[in-house]
């Protein structure tokens, strides 16, 4: 009888679409008190758009819950969560167990628009598992109504189940193994879409007239009682918290224009519940921005012509922040070679050069005739690539689209040094020294008591270039205010502790010296690079270390090693080590950008900190603005016995450049990154300016993403 209700719901849900064809609209879609694109409690078929990252708090009697949820493409959606339930106990109080774990949702919408949107869900596959479930839904869009309909297993199933029709296609999943395998935190396959099974659903409808205000209704048969079923026991307040008096929840959806939503929810029949989620998506790449208009100004010195334009070149750029390093004027082509500290876009900074060259050339009344200007970035004394622009196409830039403008230029990589055989080029007084001041907030998630730990305090960064290849760089950091204190457990790790105590780092020291390295970066070769690092590396460690990198200009790949010899400092974090044996790390680096969509392929081998040896595999979307999301892993032939709790090393991330989200132009990024749990396995060291980001910009396929940019 179940199946023929789910057919006959299915027929009527295609018959909508029909009525509803020429009406035709689509809306975007909103996020669940769960974090996922869907109603209240239950899951859509769809996903955001991609290159969205949102962040989901919700708020009941039962619960506290967050979400962080990206969408790296239009068809993936992925979200890691953190439960905290408020009748469950742990260390003999209510409202103490903490749980964690990854969802992830795959999309397909058909180019025919009345077809519906078609999606597989999994939940908490790769945490402690005591969630687990699986769904396939369907979703389609009306001209102001969403319809979803869904199938659901494992803790989708409440008290209106039946039997698994996948039981056609083999015994197995008639029947769904019970716990979980490992240590936590390795996917349950044997539970996937198997034992009973039930369906859910519902609606969204766009209210007239309202600014986007959504009312939801849907059936869900969750039993929430399955759902304490973790930490040390129910609480006394568990049976009357969690008493379902209905499968049917309603409630309304009010949008925070594109950043988000408040949701006010009855679920139940007997609970009010809260959510709001707050993020940004990318229907605006960039913050709009006015074209760059070069600041020039004409300065007269007592030189000879020649090098009275150089000199107004010079200071003419660094009215623009941009540094010239050297400069050749001869025939009909001007090549300078410039430092743009704060620009990240090549393009951008090479554009912006050659127009205020222009205009430089320009105050001399047509004294040099000029009709090709090259421009190389240099980067710590290295030229990594050049750019010759058409004159012809920079007086008239105004009509052409950078498209035209990127046809007719010429992008190449010279010998490293040869820029220096330059005619002019200015006399730097080394050292150079360079300082600035830093708001900074220190943070740890994933441990198992607490969701977040953080501290405010702030950064004195410093940097001194003893010449354009060898750095001293500091970081010295203030905290007024934090939580580390509230640690209250140990780490419980039985192999060697790298990066288990890290609280304890945080812990002691209002004053603590972050890093404190000397950096020699060279070229030996063409498109070969290498930076030999000495002092105090990171918080946690200080040694020696090399590094080398092979970075085809032409290519769309990179190989690189990097080899560390280091020591564990103590918990105050100045000048002094722990007595105990010294680590030596190493490993082996490949990475591959595909072409489209733009995905970035890390691969690493080696061994790890804890003298554990295995692979890191790191996977993320990259935008042509720099946006990214990712996913990596790490197996080492280190057990799941001896990793403990999460069995093996893994996360997700995202950044999100400052000149997406702000006016001025910046190399930084926002970003976040979690992991399921800070353990000893797997471990790496935090490299600062490790090669292959230092030089991450500097190939012809990154640069040509940056034409977004050219007139700015």
């Amino acid at each position: 009888m179940l199946k023929k209700h789910i057919l006959i719901l299915f027929v009527s849900l295609n018959l909508s679409l029909e009525i509803y064809a020429d009406d035709y609209h689509h809306f975007g879609p909103s996020y669940n008190s769960l974090g996922q694109t869907g109603l209240i409690y239950t899951p859509s078929a769809e996903v955001n758009q991609d290159k969205s990252i949102f962040f989901t708090f919700n708020k009941n009697e039962i619960w506290k819950l967050g979400t962080l949820t990206a969408t790296p493409f239009n068809w993936l959606e992925a979200s890691y969560f953190y439960y905290r339930p408020d009748d469950l106990l742990w260390g003999g109080a209510e409202g103490l167990y903490l749980d964690k774990g990854f969802n992830v949702k795959f999309s397909y919408k058909p180019k025919y628009k009345n077809l519906p949107t078609l999606a597989i869900g999994l939940d908490d596959f790769a945490g402690t598992g005591q969630f687990t479930r699986e769904y396939i839904a369907s979703t389609a869009i009306t001209k102001s109504t969403k319809f979803t309909l869904g199938i659901g297993w494992g803790k989708y199933v409440g008290s209106s189940s039946f039997k698994n029709p996948l039981g056609v296609i083999k015994d197995e999943f008639e029947n769904r193994p019970t716990g979980y395998s490992n240590y936590g935190g390795s996917p349950e396959y044997s539970k996937w879409f198997r034992g009973d099974s039930t369906i859910f659903g519902g609606l969204e409808w766009i209210i007239p007239n309202s600014n986007g205000t959504r009312l939801k209704f849907e059936y869900d048969p969750y039993d929430y009682n399955k759902f304490s079923c973790c930490g040390e026991g129910r609480g006394v307040r568990t049976e009357s918290l969690r008493t379902k008096d209905s499968d049917y929840n309603f409630g309304f959806s009010f949008p925070l224009k594109d950043y988000g939503s408040v949701d006010i929810n009855y679920v139940k029949g007997n609970t009010l519940n809260i959510s709001f989620s707050l993020g940004i998506t990318a229907k605006k790449d960039r913050i709009k921005r006015d074209a760059f208009k070069p600041k020039t100004e004409k300065v007269n010195f007592n030189t000879t012509k020649k090098d009275l334009f150089y000199r107004n070149l010079l200071h003419n750029l660094n009215l623009n922040n941009i540094y010239l390093q050297t400069a050749t004027l001869e025939n009909n082509k001007l090549s300078i070679t410039v430092d743009s500290p704060d620009i990240k876009n090549q393009i951008q900074s090479s554009s912006r050069a050659a127009r205020v060259a222009i205009q430089v050339i320009d105050q001399d009344e047509n004294e040099y005739e000029i009709d090709f200007i090259d421009v190389g970035h240099i980067l710590r004394g290295i030229e990594v690539n050049n750019l010759q622009y058409r004159v012809s196409d920079l007086n008239i830039l105004e009509s052409k689209i950078p498209e035209i403008i990127k046809k007719n230029t010429n992008l190449s990589i010279n010998q490293p040094y040869e820029y220096r055989e330059d005619e002019f080029t200015p006399i730097v007084r080394f050292p150079v020294i360079f300082n600035r001041i830093n708001p900074e907030v220190r943070s740890h998630v994933g441990s198992p008591e607490r969701f977040l730990y953080s501290g405010l305090g702030v950064s004195f960064d410093n940097e001194i270039q003893f010449s354009r290849a060898l750095v001293l760089s500091s970081s010295i950091g203030a905290t007024f205010y934090d939580n580390f204190d509230e640690k209250v457990s140990d780490p419980n790790s039985i192999v060697k502790h790298v990066r288990t105590e890290i609280l304890d780092y945080m812990q002691d020291g209002d004053v603590y010296i972050k890093r404190l390295q000397l950096d020699y970066i060279w070229s030996p070769k063409r498109e070969f690079y290498a930076k030999l690092s000495a002092g105090i590396l990171e918080e946690m460690y200080g040694g020696l270390g090399l590094e080398l990198l092979y970075k085809p200009f032409d290519q769309n790949f990179s190989i690189g090693y990097e080899s560390f010899h280091v020591k564990r400092r103590t918990y105050r974090q100045m000048f002094d080590f722990f007595n105990e044996e010294e680590i030596d790390t190493n490993h082996i680096n490949f990475s591959y950008m595909l072409n489209d969509p733009q995905i970035l392929v890390k691969y690493s081998y080696g061994k790890y900190l804890a003298g554990d040896t295995g692979y890191t595999l790191d996977l993320s979307r990259v935008s042509n603005i720099g946006w990214r999301a990712g996913f990596y892993f790490t197996r080492t032939d280190m057990s799941f016995r001896e990793f403990g709790e999460g069995s093996f090393d893994k996360g997700f991330y995202f950044s999100i450049p400052n000149d997406v989200l702000f006016k001025s132009l910046s190399k930084g990024s926002i970003g976040f990154s979690l992991k399921t749990m800070t353990r000893d396995g797997g471990q790496k060291l935090w490299i600062h300016n490790k090669l292959d980001d230092f030089f991450n910009n500097s190939n012809r396929q990154e640069i040509d993403m940056g034409w977004y940019g050219f007139y700015d």
